[in-house]
C-alpha cells in the first residue's frame, strides 16, 4: 500500500515537473521588433513595389514576411496587432508618418507616399504612362549622383534586390512627400 502511494506521488511530482518544463519552452519566444521594408523596381511579381515585414531579434534581423501593401497601412495605423504578439501599436505615427494638413494648405497623407516611390526608380510610369513623370534621371535607373546618394542616405544599392528597411523606410517615405527633396533628388544630375 505504501509503495502504490509512493509511486503515485512520485509520477504526479515527474507529470508536474514535465508540465513546468514545457511551459518554460512555451514562453514567448517571437522577435524583439517588427518593422517594415519595400523594394523597388520591374519585379518577379510583376509590380513596381514589394512590402515586406522584418523581425528583428536581439537587435538582430531575424527574418523577413513579404506582405501587400493593405496589410503594412492596417499594422501601421494600428487596426491590426503587430504580427506574432497581441499588441497593437500605430507605428506610422511613431516615425513621423501621418496624415496631415500643413498650415499652407498642402495635405500630407501616408498613401500619396506609397503612391510615389516608383518615382525614384524611374523617369516615367513603366506600365501606367498616365501616372505622370518620375524623378529618376535615367528611365530605368535613378542616374550615377542619384544612386550614389540613395546609398549614402539609405545605405541601399540594388532597389529591387534589397529593402529600404526599418529607418531607412520610415526616411524614405517622410522624403518623397517633401518638396524640397524631391527638387534635390531630381537635380541630381
Amino acid at each position: 500500500m505504501k509503495r502504490s502511494i509512493y509511486y503515485i506521488f512520485l509520477t504526479l511530482f515527474l507529470v508536474g515537473l514535465l508540465s513546468l518544463e514545457k511551459e518554460d519552452r512555451l514562453l514567448y519566444s517571437g522577435p524583439d521588433r517588427v518593422s517594415f521594408g519595400v523594394k523597388i523596381g520591374i519585379l518577379p511579381t510583376g509590380g513596381l513595389t514589394q512590402y515586406s515585414l522584418f523581425y528583428f531579434k536581439n537587435n538582430r534581423l531575424a527574418g523577413n514576411q513579404p506582405v501587400g501593401l493593405d496589410q503594412i497601412v492596417k499594422i501601421g495605423t494600428g487596426q491590426w496587432p503587430i504580427p506574432r504578439s497581441n499588441v497593437f501599436s500605430k507605428i506610422f505615427e511613431k516615425n513621423g508618418i501621418v496624415n496631415d494638413t500643413l498650415s499652407d494648405g498642402r495635405i500630407l497623407d501616408y498613401n500619396s507616399a506609397f503612391d510615389s516611390l516608383w518615382k525614384i526608380r524611374f523617369d516615367a510610369h513603366p506600365f501606367e504612362h498616365e501616372l505622370g513623370e518620375g524623378w529618376s534621371n535615367g528611365e530605368m535607373r535613378p542616374s550615377l549622383k542619384q544612386q550614389a546618394y540613395i546609398v549614402e542616405r539609405y545605405g541601399v544599392r540594388g532597389y529591387d534586390q534589397e529593402y529600404f528597411v526599418d529607418s531607412s523606410f520610415f526616411k524614405l517615405l517622410r522624403d518623397v512627400l517633401d518638396p524640397a527633396w524631391i527638387n534635390n533628388y531630381k537635380s541630381l544630375r
